[in-house]
């Protein structure tokens, strides 16, 4: 949820089906705008599901993955071009809490080179992701790179695959089919006119992929 404001977040996180494999993430604007309180809350209103703080940590690994678990997530995200000590600390700290690391490919040009270091260095999620300034700017998603997505899970041996960036939930049976365990749908509900039946159209295409 990349909104700037928390009662948005709210009142999406409201209507989010209690299936509990679903994932609730505070985004990186909602964070950067309201603070950690709001993965607080979203822990809050989680009802049992897991709750990602999306940080993209490139420093202090450690001190902002304690930051993120103390708030209640689940799952904290660093940038996978930070240094190798910062990817560390950041594992270190989450598997002495049985907390989880995801590591967001976000910007690197050959993405799935990075897989093997990062999962050397312990990270339980590798996320391949294209940014809204590339979506705009390029009119590219990742929904549309079911290949490159199928090269990175090729890399994997045991770290979770998952996708972000203008994803439609429609896409979601390919990308799985490619090797993603986690789907990140963000502005086919947020931007939504009628954000309700934005979820239930996410429910109907992703449900029968990662339920």
């Amino acid at each position: 949820m990349d909104f700037t404001r928390l009662e948005d977040a709210v009142k999406i996180a409201t209507i989010i089906p209690e299936d509990n494999w679903i994932i609730l993430e505070a985004g990186t604007p909602l964070v950067k705008s309201e603070g950690m309180k709001s993965v607080s809350i979203l822990r809050s209103l989680s009802k049992g599901r897991l709750v990602t703080a999306d940080l993209k940590t490139m420093d202090t690994g450690g001190l902002e993955a304690g930051l993120a678990f103390d708030s209640g997530a689940d799952i904290t995200t660093v940038l996978a071009a930070a240094p190798d000590e910062t990817v560390e600390s950041a594992v270190h700290e989450a598997r002495r809490r049985n907390k989880m690391v995801m590591a967001d490919l976000i910007g690197l040009p050959d993405p799935s080179s990075q897989v093997p270091r990062l999962e050397d260095l312990g990270v339980d999620i590798i996320l391949y992701h294209i940014g809204i300034d590339v979506q705009k700017g390029r009119n590219l998603t990742a929904g549309s790179r079911s290949t490159l997505v199928r090269g990175i899970s090729r890399e994997t041996s045991k770290a979770l695959i998952a996708v972000a960036g203008g994803v439609k939930p429609e896409e979601a049976k390919e990308l799985h089919e490619a090797g993603a365990s986690i789907i990140i749908i963000g502005s086919a509900i947020t931007k939504s006119p009628n954000p309700t039946e934005g979820v239930e159209i996410f429910r109907r295409f992703v449900s029968p992929v990662c339920g």
